[in-house]
């Protein structure tokens, strides 16, 4: 007898083993660490801007590249603040022996331009998104990727303004930095038109791309002739495209800077 109880119990236990569900556990290297966060301390350079990338994990290594490719290993390993000179995209990734690559974070430094003396408005931005007043296309700074950020103007209708310097001045080009960010209704510019002197005029339209993640995006608007006015136009986006839910309907438009070079 006490032979069968003890049969019975060791059958019970190895039932009860088959029994309990199985526990897996996450492997580290299948998570992706955090992105790096990065930081200049201006975003126009004259001589110089100071970029800073933080991740605090331990061990974690930051690469960088300064050509528009995604860093990886073998790319510029961050140690300390950089300095730098040259205008262009910079790129940060983060990396480590036990998580997979962090999404890159990049950031956009630009030359510093040539000062306006002053803009003229012909048209109003929205009462809500008046930005910093009538300057803020012309102040050489730059906004967040948070469109309600004060240094963003936004328009729910065409954008007309001109642009007028203290003496005439050659332009290479103008630089129009606006905000793409579908979820919120904020779409690029439908097309540009710029009027050099009350006389030439120069009409660069903006293909539209589906589904792009939110950025701060820049059109480049060739000039190349001595300048006095620049009376430029933007004009949104007239009938947001059938994949968005504001098919049909105007899109936003929001600027955060007019460069000059």
């Amino acid at each position: 007898m006490k032979l069968i109880r003890c049969l019975c119990a060791s059958i019970f236990i190895l039932l009860s083993c088959k029994q309990q569900p199985r526990i897996e556990f996450l492997q580290q290297n299948s998570v992706s660490l955090a992105q790096p966060r990065v930081i200049a301390n201006k975003t126009f350079i004259d001589s110089f801007v100071t970029i800073q990338a933080y991740l605090k994990v331990k061990d974690v290594a930051i690469h960088y590249t300064s050509n528009g490719e995604v860093p990886s290993l073998n790319s510029e390993k961050y140690t300390q603040p950089i300095k730098v000179s040259n205008p262009g995209i910079y790129k940060f990734r983060a990396f480590h022996n036990n998580w997979k690559p962090s999404e890159v974070t990049e950031i956009e430094l630009f030359k510093k331009g040539i000062s306006a003396e002053a803009i003229l408005w012909h048209t109003k931005a929205s009462e809500k998104y008046i930005g910093q007043g009538s300057q803020t296309l012309i102040n050489q700074t730059k906004a967040t990727l948070n469109f309600t950020d004060n240094q963003w103007v936004g328009f729910d209708s065409v954008a007309v303004a001109t642009v007028m310097f203290k003496e005439k001045t050659f332009i290479k080009l103008v630089t129009i930095s606006y905000l793409n960010d579908v979820s919120s209704w904020i779409f690029p510019p439908e097309s540009i038109e710029v009027v050099v002197n009350n006389d030439k005029k120069i009409k660069s339209l903006i293909p539209l791309k589906e589904g792009v993640d939110k950025k701060n995006e820049t059109l480049n608007v060739p000039i190349e002739t001595e300048v006095f006015s620049l009376k430029i136009q933007v004009n949104n986006l007239q009938s947001i495209p059938e994949w968005h839910e504001g098919k049909g309907q105007k899109a936003w438009l929001f600027m955060d800077e007019f460069i000059f070079n």
